[in-house]
């Protein structure tokens, strides 16, 4: 039997609350070697990734590629009201998925739910040629992004030499610099100027990520998709967002 247990249900909520900005249903396929979550916003234009190894989970037995579909809805349902410390089972039964939280404490929670068919997005093989690679704090960029989406308008990426800033473009006036040495900057590579727009509200679908991850590489080029790779323990959530185009 199938089932995986991740030792912080948190970790997987905050991917769902921002898998919940992109897509009603997600398909979680759980590899021998780990589980893959993917998800493409209607437009196609942003993509979020999410690769948690096998050793970051407590239990995890799965003898051959199974792929469940679920409602992202129910998703946030299950995740709510979690308790610090709380782990999550994935457990496939069939045409049903069964959720437990909390699995050996005094308040465990089981939900079970329909096994749909879900298509994983197909993504095709991109060829992305950076020239700005840039890794600062998490808590930064969350900052910039909700003063962005506080005033309105888009979020310019803005990178020369050894500094890189990002500003809202539009209405309102904002704008935050990240010079090399930094305490915000932890490292920043510019191997050719480029300055890229993204539409903020979208960037904004990554701001639960800031939350279990400390440091976020931000990878872009000039009129390039933007690439925001998030550590998390042993494990990864890549988002990548094209780029802002007006009509």
């Amino acid at each position: 039997m199938t089932r995986v247990v991740l030792p912080e249900a948190k970790l997987f909520k905050e991917v769902v609350d921002a898998i919940s900005n992109l897509a009603d249903e997600v398909s979680i396929t759980l590899n021998p070697d780990g589980l893959v979550v993917r998800a493409m916003d209607v437009d196609q234009s942003s993509l979020l990734e999410v690769n948690f190894p096998r050793d970051m989970f407590l239990e995890y037995d799965v003898a051959e590629q199974e792929v469940i579909g679920v409602s992202v809805s129910n998703l946030k349902k299950v995740l709510k009201h979690l308790k610090k410390g709380e782990n999550l089972a994935i457990i496939p039964e069939g045409d049903f998925v069964k959720f437990s939280i909390g699995e050996g404490g005094v308040s465990a929670r089981r939900f079970k739910f329909r096994n749909l068919d879900v298509a994983a997005p197909e993504i095709p093989g991109l060829e992305l040629q950076f020239t700005v690679s840039a890794q600062i704090m998490t808590q930064a960029l969350r900052k910039i992004l909700e003063d962005i989406e506080e005033v309105g308008g888009n979020a310019e990426f803005d990178a020369k030499e050894d500094t890189l800033v990002i500003r809202a473009v539009g209405v309102g006036r904002v704008e935050a610099k990240f010079s090399k040495g930094s305490l915000a900057a932890i490292s920043l590579e510019v191997t050719e100027p480029a300055t890229a727009v993204y539409d903020a509200a979208k960037l904004t679908n990554v701001l639960s990520v800031t939350k279990i991850s400390d440091i976020v590489k931000l990878e872009f080029a000039s009129k390039m998709p933007l690439k925001a790779e998030f550590i998390v323990g042993p494990g990864k959530v890549v988002y990548l967002l094209a780029p802002y185009e007006s009509a």
